[in-house]
């Protein structure tokens, strides 16, 4: 029992020795590889915290996300002005490109959220007019819709085809009398400042009684650009 014990006693104490040995290379090569390499990279990751501590700069940020496009007023369609105001609102210090008839404009959106482009001279016909945001960091937002603005100046044509100007008419059964005539399809026309329906063609007709003796009428058309036309007549009745 005693030499079976010795040759376990001297097993373990070469598996002792082994490991010292393989504990103190590991050891040695930790501290070599910690002094050439990681003290170097550790000074050099505490003298960059160091000096940021003690920089005034502020860390910037990437700012990646666009404005959303600009919003615009309501405005006219129809116009018989040859200058519109274009206005609406927009991300505050952004920078509103408006494409205006082939042409861009800037404007830049002020605290309040508000931007305007005044004074832009309309083509006869219709204008188209788009536009879009850019912010302070360069993001650009989506193009909005196409807008159409139309300056006509023309006034629109009204023609009373019948009864015709001093027509004169006799007895209780002509004492009512409709009154025909044509202006331009869209236009409104009243007669004596009543609202008389249009056609699509353009074509309408009044029907009125006359008073004894003579009977004004003023008819007038209206475009959907604000033009007038009017017609002055007068019908006679004897009972």
């Amino acid at each position: 029992m005693i030499r079976h014990y010795s040759r376990l006693q001297s097993v373990e104490e070469k598996k002792n020795t082994t490991r010292a040995v393989l504990f103190i290379i590991l050891t040695v090569a930790i501290i070599t590889v910690l002094f050439f390499y990681g003290v170097p990279a550790l000074s050099r990751v505490v003298y960059f915290v160091s000096n940021l501590k003690r920089s005034n700069t502020p860390i910037q940020t990437i700012d990646t996300t666009p404005p959303p496009p600009p919003r615009f007023n309501s405005f006219l369609n129809f116009t018989n002005q040859q200058t519109v105001n274009i206005a609406g609102n927009g991300e505050p210090g952004s920078t509103v490109k408006l494409n205006f008839n082939g042409q861009e404009h800037d404007a830049l959106v002020n605290k309040d959220g508000d931007f305007s482009f005044n004074n832009l001279t309309l083509n006869s016909g219709v204008n188209t007019f788009s536009g879009l945001s850019v912010d302070t960091a360069g993001n650009q937002s989506q193009k909005t819709q196409d807008y159409t603005i139309t300056f006509d100046n023309k006034p629109p044509d009204l023609t009373i085809s019948s009864p015709s100007d001093g027509s004169s008419f006799y007895g209780s059964n002509q004492r009512q009398v409709t009154i025909e005539g044509t202006t331009d399809p869209g236009a409104q026309i009243t007669i004596n400042g009543r609202i008389v329906v249009v056609g699509d063609s353009g074509s309408f007709q009044y029907t009125t009684t006359l008073n004894d003796g003579g009977n004004s009428f003023a008819a007038i058309a209206t475009d959907q650009a604000g033009n007038t036309t009017e017609k002055d007549f007068t019908l006679n009745f004897s009972p």
